[in-house]
């Protein structure tokens, strides 16, 4: 996209909002103006991926401490091929509306949602292409051929984090990708406040924390206000981050975070990071480098539940029904693979056999989240029978029994 039309659209925005249109002045300035930003609304309901590590139930329920060690309370969504509604605690609680990679070039600013064609893999499958585990391969593909993003994604068993590696490959000169976090900390998007640093993205709001960690640092960063003084806005301003507020200030808002990454020229770049969730920004912020100190390999091979340690993999071959389906399927079993999954990823970790219906919120790109949104990440006994139902069909015998015993909770 041109950087004069993207500048039109930012403009626009700022006009509807009643706010000046020229950009922020002080580069020096420590907070970002602006507050409290752009009203903020919920992420695109049509999701292509959702993930989550399998844990084991100790007895009839998630403990930490029990076969599968600490209880890992993460979940993320995909749609648009790029990471939206992440939940953290319990299954409604979304923490995040978007996390996606911005990309500035000669005469260009483009959204990798928007710019580019999104194709989604999964990462770990059989020797038939089965999928074993719920860890994504996306690959977003520039529409005029500039740059490609591959981005592998799955969660830490170990610890509330998301782990995140992107892989920018610049068929160009002078392409320059950037990290954009769209915050909604504790299911809302209006009340955050955020701070960037050399090595780290963090938001908060009323006690609930993320923060968001690079293996290296960044080349420069910013943290600010939607629509007015964002890094997507200043982006638009003049394809350069240049404004670089350290904090959102004491007023909350819509927020997001912006962390430049380093210019590519004709050249392909690894990057690993780790969103870290916590009650405090100490706490989000040393899950996130703990996971990063664990490595990619690790952490990977035990989400997918390879060798030693307890995984995706376990739970199939827990599956009694599984095998025996495959014969009646057109496709090999691999949507019976994905489906079983998809299915056990959707029961909250502190209710086990809590099974909700979706995780978005319906209409979400248009649904305002100034207030506390459950959307399909609900448990309604209708939707909630129909999978306890089809994971007994699939061999699995406790959940289904989890299901029954939470039951009375929630049926009227």
């Amino acid at each position: 996209m041109p950087v004069v039309k993207f500048r039109f659209c930012v403009l626009l925005s700022l006009m509807l909002l009643g706010c000046s249109t020229e950009p922020p002045v002080s580069q020096d300035t420590t907070d970002a103006p602006g507050a409290p930003g752009m009203a903020s609304v919920w992420a695109f309901a049509g999701k292509t991926g959702i993930g989550t590590s399998y844990e084991q139930y100790s007895q009839t329920g998630y403990q930490d401490g029990g076969p599968s060690g600490k209880i890992s309370r993460v979940w993320f969504s995909i749609a648009q091929g790029i990471i939206t509604e992440t939940m953290y605690g319990l299954i409604h609680e979304a923490q995040i509306k978007e996390l996606q990679l911005l990309i500035a070039g000669d005469g260009f600013v483009d959204q990798e949602k928007l710019d580019t064609r999104h194709s989604v893999e999964y990462l770990h499958t059989d020797a038939a292409g089965r999928p074993l585990s719920l860890a994504y391969k996306v690959t977003n593909r520039d529409i005029e051929g500039k740059y490609e993003i591959e981005k592998h994604l799955f969660t830490d068993p170990d610890r509330d984090v998301l782990f995140v590696r992107v892989i920018v490959r610049a068929l160009a000169d002078n392409i320059t990708p950037y990290v954009y976090l769209n915050p909604h900390v504790n299911n809302t998007g209006d009340d955050d406040r955020a701070s960037a640093s050399s090595d780290a993205l963090c938001a908060e709001d009323s006690g609930v924390h993320l923060c968001l960690k690079s293996a290296s640092k960044f080349a420069a960063t910013s943290a600010g206000f939607v629509g007015v003084s964002d890094g997507l806005t200043d982006l638009a301003d003049n394809g350069t981050l240049d404004w670089n507020y350290a904090r959102t200030g004491a007023e909350p808002g819509n927020v997001a975070m912006t962390a430049q990454l380093q210019t590519l020229n004709n050249e392909q770049r690894v990057y690993d990071f780790a969103i870290g969730f916590g009650p405090d920004k100490a706490a989000s912020a040393a899950a996130a480098t703990q996971s990063l100190a664990a490595g990619y390999d690790h952490v990977l091979a035990h989400y997918n539940g390879q060798g030693e340690q307890l995984g995706w993999e376990d739970y199939l071959a827990s599956l009694g029904g599984l095998a025996n389906m495959i014969g009646t399927t057109t496709d090999d079993g691999h949507l019976l693979h994905a489906s079983a999954m998809a299915l056990k990823a959707q029961e909250d970790k502190s209710h086990a056999g809590a099974l909700i219906a979706s995780l978005s919120n319906p209409w979400g790109a248009t649904a305002a989240a100034a207030g506390g949104k459950t959307g399909y990440k609900a448990v309604w006994p209708r939707d909630f029978y129909q999978c306890a139902m089809a994971l007994l069909a699939l061999g699995d015998l406790e959940t289904p029994l989890a299901s029954f015993n939470y039951l009375h909770k929630v049926q009227v």
